[in-house]
């Protein structure tokens, strides 16, 4: 039987796709909070995006959750699942707030975000169908003895 090592396996990819979307939300929430200058009102253009203070709090905080989940396969998992609906959720919410008008939310979502929202949904769905598409690691049967 050929072992693989532990980055050869299926379920690594997946973990390793998590940190490093954990580690781009972070890079984007912390660039967003010193383009925003820690201030409460108007968002800033970051290459498209429109980020406010509450906004790249909210990046920063998801990109910490992916990290913390990345190393468990139910982390991954339920991390992937949450992030699929809630991005769904935000992409509704936001496309829905866009068209009330500006200023109505803290987050002062732009269509980029929205879109951000959605191609975060997709990438959870993608995580997640792939988590669950790998086999799972079989145990031993622990004997137990006669009498």
């Amino acid at each position: 039987m050929v072992s693989r090592s532990r980055w050869q396996r299926p379920l690594t990819r997946w973990q390793l796709l998590l940190g490093a979307e954990g580690l781009l939300l972070i890079l984007l929430g912390l660039l967003g909070l010193v383009n925003a200058g820690w201030q409460a009102g108007g968002a800033t253009v970051l290459v498209v995006f429109h980020l406010n203070t509450a906004h790249s709090v909210l990046l920063l905080i998801a990109g910490a959750l992916a990290l913390v989940a990345a190393p468990w396969r139910r982390g991954v998992a339920l991390f992937a699942a949450v992030q699929m609906v809630g991005g769904v959720m935000l992409f509704v919410y936001g496309t829905a707030e866009s068209t009330a008008g500006e200023g109505r939310t803290p987050f002062l979502l732009h269509p980029a975000e929205n879109f951000l929202h959605a191609g975060l949904a997709v990438l959870g769905f993608i995580i997640l169908c792939g988590v669950e598409s790998t086999p799972r690691p079989v145990r031993p049967r622990r004997m137990v003895p006669r009498h």
